[in-house]
């Protein structure tokens, strides 16, 4: 059922399908028409949702779509310096949808007629469109959003030879998944009318960007790209993701007092700080930590977790406040129990904290994460799915991580090579840690002679080094 729904989502209007991205929600059963605002916080928890899909089943359409949409994030969304932005608005020129839109006659005119039966038929093309927007007095009239009605792997066959795919991203490479003849013309034929398409709507007037930089949503689209890069084994997204914790670190980091400021625009930063923040940025730095095994990465990370702990734990009750002691402009403090379309600040905490415990072995990281787990314990019971990001920190908690690497000799290219096979087994709970820098003791007895070798251990039991990608996801998967 995961996977359809992920096949779906990525085939309908909720996705852009010529800009990458995707839309904060769709208002039909069939995920065809959506409220065009696109978020950063949706799109950073659905690159991890796409990645797990495709670590899953194989299908390398998931590992397409987290692509998508990372590339619509480092196109649109992202400040020069590195920074993520927060948004684009539904609407522009007063009408929602109408930057990503077409209608049937707008269509036939830019492209040739080969090229628009090809897009009609893949898109779902209609002379009386499928939107309306009925919250507009005077809605544009005949709109159609691109959903993929009729994937190119369908093109020329019978309802009985139809192919499962559900869409197409991106020209393939030659030689590779293209069908004989005609299903290849088919694919130049959209590819060279989507190129026609993105040029004309570049013209349009675009949605406006809400520039402003968030800490939070920030450090979870930091995770996300830097799980990318592991995973699917791109350096353009480690380069990103290095680059965005370095503007971060810059912009809204007090080293000093350690300190992590919540929003930056314009030069300008505020005075607000918040779990979320804190919570949010951990994880990612944990994802890039896990993607690298650079050790200046985990000791931000404990610094951050030291100071998040500092100012948010309550130690008598446990769990963690939304606001630091001292905020003035609050009624109460309270502490955030529910998962929405944001996970909480104390279920990323929770999680954060206890893969930080294992990675360097410190009881007063894992702590902390015990007694949220137990705070939260008859919440979890009575009414799980208000915490369904919570259940995934309670099962880290019970099943120890499955399995611990501790790669050596980590700066040769054999590393890097290991490093990956070491991301592309889907297995939840393991670690990834390295045999330097702030880890646990017990993997820095980890040595070998090979140039490059791995370990893989459940607790301090642990299989031969080897040095061969394919041994260790053996060992990973048994």
């Amino acid at each position: 059922m995961v996977l359809h729904t992920c096949q779906r989502m990525a085939a309908g209007g909720i996705h852009d399908q010529l800009g990458g991205g995707f839309a904060r929600y769709a208002v039909d059963a069939e995920w065809l028409v959506p409220h065009f605002e696109k978020m950063l916080y949706d799109n950073a928890q659905l690159v991890h949702l796409y990645l797990d899909a495709f670590l899953a089943s194989g299908d390398t359409h998931h590992a397409d779509t987290a692509r998508d949409i990372l590339d619509y994030v480092l196109c649109d969304m992202t400040h020069p310096g590195g920074g993520f932005y927060s948004a684009e608005d539904a609407d522009s020129e007063g009408q929602e949808g109408k930057f990503y839109c077409w209608t049937h006659e707008e269509l036939s005119k830019l492209l040739s007629p080969e090229e628009f039966i090809a897009t009609a038929e893949h898109f779902g093309i209609t002379k009386a469109g499928n939107f309306v927007d009925h919250s507009h007095p005077n809605p544009l009239p005949v709109l159609n959003v691109l959903s993929i009605i009729k994937p190119v792997a369908e093109f020329g066959t019978s309802a009985s030879e139809k192919s499962q795919s559900t869409q197409l991203l991106s020209p393939l490479p030659a030689g590779e998944g293209q069908g004989e003849g005609e299903s290849s013309n088919d694919q130049k034929l959209l590819f060279s009318a989507k190129q026609k398409m993105l040029a004309v709507r570049a013209q349009r007037i675009r949605p406006h960007l809400d520039d402003k930089i968030l800490a939070s949503w920030n450090g979870l689209m930091l995770g996300a790209i830097a799980r990318a890069a592991a995973v699917l084994g791109e350096k353009r997204y480690q380069t990103a993701a290095e680059k965005n914790l370095q503007f971060l670190r810059e912009k809204l980091w007090d080293e000093k007092s350690q300190t992590l400021f919540h929003r930056w625009r314009d030069g300008e930063r505020d005075h607000v700080q918040l779990l979320e923040a804190c919570a949010f940025l951990l994880d990612g730095v944990i994802h890039l930590y896990e993607a690298t095994l650079n050790p200046s990465h985990l000791d931000f990370a404990c610094g951050l977790a030291t100071a998040m702990i500092a100012k948010f734990h309550d130690p008598a009750n446990g769990g963690f406040w939304q606001s630091p002691a001292g905020t003035n402009d609050l009624i109460l403090r309270v502490k955030d129990d529910y998962d929405g379309a944001e996970p909480s600040g104390n279920s990323v905490a929770t999680l954060a904290l206890l893969k930080l415990a294992a990675i360097t072995g410190r009881e007063d990281f894992r702590a902390p994460a015990e007694s949220t787990l137990q705070l939260a314990a008859s919440r979890l019971q009575k009414q799980p799915a208000a915490l369904a990001y919570m259940l995934q920190a309670l099962d880290f908690w019970l099943d120890e991580p499955a399995a611990s690497l501790s790669p050596v000799n980590q700066l040769l290219r054999k590393f890097q090579e290991l490093l990956h096979a070491a991301h592309s087994v889907y297995q939840p709970n393991k670690i990834i840690l390295g045999n330097i820098g702030a880890v646990e003791p017990f993997a820095k007895t980890l040595t070998a002679k090979e140039a490059a070798s791995v370990y893989v251990c459940l607790g301090t039991a642990c299989q031969l080094p080897t040095s061969e990608p394919a041994k260790m996801r053996d060992l990973l998967l048994n």
